[in-house]
């Protein structure tokens, strides 16, 4: 596989992100390196960085050149974003680095930083119409999308370290000293007086300061999946959390579950400028997202010679992309999801789901074996355990759960509910345990992995049922199989089930 670096010098954080790839067919991150380098600090309104902060910006990119070189990584592409996008010593900075490092920089414009945001949300979540809110150290990049296409971005000089340096000296903040933050978010954003119009239906929020509120909602609720990506984080939870900070001294907040120590001094701000735009949109709720400029910027690279850097659908990208990083047995689990999807249309009468249903069937059929290059020995755990912790982008909590959910049950066993109890919705119980039943069934039709059954008609017959199977093979250890593994349907669906063949 090839291999590419992204360095990403924000105003507050620097990240150096590392993926191996496979052009258009796969790819992962292998490595990810974040350094702190409050590059805006003391930048004030002369616009000049500042000597201090140069230095921990060259710091760190010594570090990731280095690492990059130790680890064969010679193709990186490296951009700047705000602080340095208005220096007025810009030029003689990126010498520097150039001179010291050999990295040349790429300084974006406010346009292009909301654009490639827009590349690794769309890659990455369902956002078709809505908008995407990036919040940095010295910019927030508000962006419109509608059929996920790129319809505005702008950039507004509203970031946590620049409001931190102009607003806050008190610790705890003093009343005084929050409210003139208030007044100096809300002012700053009347220009963006579209937010509140657009009637779209979804907010997206990204960086560090959206990730760190979430995680601190996560810790607080007490939340079951140790993943940020797609999580959903109210404006109601989002105003307690402001309360509650705003009262912490910064030695209080760094020990605050949830909230990086780096970021104790600096979440006051961010969760002021997320919560006017939330207010000022009329959004109830955003989507956090854990991808934006960094894999925006990969995913231009990774699609490049085709007519769009967008996967035409990411979801059934990702679970392929999963499955061939998996090694998987793509004949093998293509064939166990035909079954499924025929299993499902002929049941159709006796469970009554639809398009969504029939989709996350399909997805964990063919997620279902992953597991077996960790081990054979418990691979539906596996398998599970990959799901829930792989990045699987494009999917909500729920839906992650349900697949989870159905891979983990497709070999034995009971489901078990309770794990995903939160983020699961009233009804999907019942969803899980039929689907799973489906799967389990479709696995062991396709025992032996080599494809003997051709196709199956299911016939109700009273309170029964009787599915023949149509084989091209010896399919002995499919039927045998089959007919000892009925209990978990006979619970779904309340019926026995017979498996016979010509």
């Amino acid at each position: 596989m090839q291999r590419i670096g992204i360095i990403d010098l924000g105003s507050n954080t620097t990240r150096l992100i590392v993926m191996e790839y496979q052009k258009n067919l796969c790819f992962k991150l292998v490595d990810e390196v974040r350094h702190t380098v409050r590059l805006i600090e003391g930048m004030s309104d002369d616009n000049m960085l500042q000597p201090a902060a140069m230095e921990r910006a060259l710091e760190a990119m010594h570090m990731f050149q280095s690492l990059c070189q130790a680890t064969g990584t010679t193709e990186i592409i490296t951009v700047a974003t705000s602080a340095v996008r208005d220096a007025v010593n810009q030029v003689s900075f990126l010498q520097r680095i150039k001179d010291e490092t050999g990295l040349t920089m790429r300084v974006l414009s406010g346009r292009e930083e909301a654009y490639y945001g827009y590349l690794g949300i769309v890659n990455s979540l369902p956002l078709y119409d809505g908008v995407s809110i990036d919040i940095g150290g010295g910019s927030t990049e508000i962006t419109e999308v509608r059929e996920r296409e790129f319809v505005r971005g702008v950039s507004m000089q509203v970031g946590v370290v620049r409001y931190k340096d102009r607003y806050v000296t008190t610790d705890p903040i003093s009343k005084r000293e929050f409210a003139a933050l208030e007044r100096g978010v809300a002012v700053a954003f009347q220009d963006v007086n579209w937010l509140a119009s657009t009637g779209l239906p979804m907010l997206v929020g990204v960086g560090g300061t959206v990730r760190n509120l979430a995680k601190i909602d996560q810790k607080r609720r007490g939340y079951p999946l140790e993943r940020i990506h797609g999580y959903e984080l109210t404006l109601t939870a989002l105003e307690e959390i402001t309360e509650l900070l705003r009262k912490q001294s910064i030695t209080e907040r760094a020990s605050m579950p949830g909230l990086n120590s780096d970021r104790a001094d600096l979440i006051v701000p961010g969760a002021v400028i997320l919560r006017q735009l939330m207010r000022q949109g009329h959004f109830e709720r955003l989507i956090v997202g854990g991808q934006a400029l960094r894999e925006g910027l990969f995913y231009e690279h990774f699609l490049a010679g085709q007519s769009m850097s967008m996967f035409d659908n990411p979801r059934s990208f990702n679970v392929e992309n999963l499955c061939r990083l998996w090694n998987y047995d793509e004949r093998h689990s293509k064939k166990v999801r035909e079954i499924c999807f025929s299993l499902f249309d002929q049941l159709q009468p006796l469970h009554g789901f639809r398009a969504w249903e029939r989709e996350i069937l399909g997805y964990a059929a063919l997620m279902h074996d992953i597991g077996i290059q960790v081990g054979y020995y418990d691979h539906h755990k596996h398998s599970e355990y990959l799901v829930v912790n792989s990045a699987l982008p494009g999917f909500t909590h729920r839906e992650v759960a349900m697949l989870a959910l159905l891979v983990r049950g497709h070999r034995k066993g009971d489901l078990d509910i309770d794990t995903y109890a939160m983020v699961l919705e009233p009804g999907d119980e019942t969803r899980a345990l039929q689907l799973g039943a489906m799967l389990r069934l479709a696995e062991y039709l396709e025992r032996t992995k080599t494809q003997v059954v051709q196709s199956l008609r299911l016939e109700f017959v009273g309170s029964s049922i009787i599915a023949h199977v149509q084989l091209n093979g010896d399919g002995t250890a499919e039927l045998i199989n089959a007919n000892q593994r009925t209990k978990l349907f006979r619970k779904a669906f309340g019926r026995d089930l017979e498996l016979v063949a010509p």
